[in-house]
């Protein structure tokens, strides 16, 4: 089974394991919260999601009136999404793409959009190099003054550590430290390498991408790994979901959380 092959195998449970679960719904509820204070008072925007995976995120921007096109090298995934528009007017629906990230450029070439838009770790999948390839097929799709909106692992999380540590699993409990590729097991038969970026790190894969914010999400929120222990203490997880809530920045303390949204704006000498 290669990589691909195996994102189609999860694509029948991702809703359930994640989107439909108490971490990934308040997760999600963050990185939109982030999104949104960027969306806000701007008109209709022309929008490129990649790793879309089955589709919530590209259903709610176009539900706000954006034009959006959505893409995942996973066609189980892809399937996922589009059954989700079925009962949908055409007209204001996401466009889903099966297209991988190292195809972007040639398959929508012809195509511009005010904002590319990747949540939840789908650019940690992919190496500083292959980054940095990306990076340049996103600006020639961007308009000149487009953006990035991206949700990517946080560096150092402060509740892997402690969760892993409490388990005397010490190799768990720092693996986002290091430089190097960390192996997830997709399915029994085939690995994934994950890249934990610092923002720094990862910035200067993006260049000539330019900062404009940085914040947590999951900060108080835990990992999905966590959920069945929240599950267990529902009054203990709405406390930990109204501190996140109450976040208004915490830029500093990006790095600590789950995940961290970044905005890039695209530079034009």
């Amino acid at each position: 089974m290669n990589e691909q092959a195996a994102f189609d195998v999860l694509a029948a449970d991702y809703d359930t394991s994640f989107s439909q679960s108490l971490t990934g719904q308040a997760q999600r509820q963050v990185s939109r919260r982030w999104l949104q204070s960027f969306l806000a008072g701007k008109g209709p925007l022309r929008i490129l999601e990649i790793n879309c995976g089955t589709g919530d995120d590209a259903l709610w921007l176009a539900s706000l009136g954006h034009t959006v096109v959505a893409t995942d090298q996973s066609p189980g995934m892809i399937r996922e999404a589009q059954a989700k528009v079925l009962q949908q007017d055409p007209a204001t629906s996401p466009v889903f793409i099966t297209c991988p990230f190292d195809e972007l450029g040639t398959t929508l070439q012809h195509e511009r959009f005010d904002l590319v838009f990747s949540n939840f770790a789908g650019l940690n999948c992919v190496s500083p190099d292959q980054l940095a390839v990306l990076s340049r097929q996103l600006k020639a799709l961007l308009t000149d003054n487009g953006y990035i909106a991206a949700v990517i692992f946080g560096k150092y999380c402060w509740w892997e550590t402690c969760y892993y540590l409490l388990r005397a699993d010490g190799r768990n409990a720092f693996r986002r430290w290091t430089r190097k590729p960390v192996m997830a097991a997709l399915t029994s038969e085939v690995a994934q390498p994950i890249f934990y970026y610092s923002v720094r790190r990862f910035m200067h894969s993006m260049q000539p991408f330019l900062l404009q914010e940085k914040r947590p999400v999951g900060l108080f929120i835990p990992p999905s790994y966590m959920e069945h222990h929240m599950r267990r203490n529902k009054r203990a997880f709405g406390f930990l979901v109204k501190l996140e809530h109450r976040i208004r920045s915490a830029s500093f303390c990006s790095a600590l959380a789950d995940h961290t949204y970044l905005l890039l704006k695209k530079h034009t000498p």
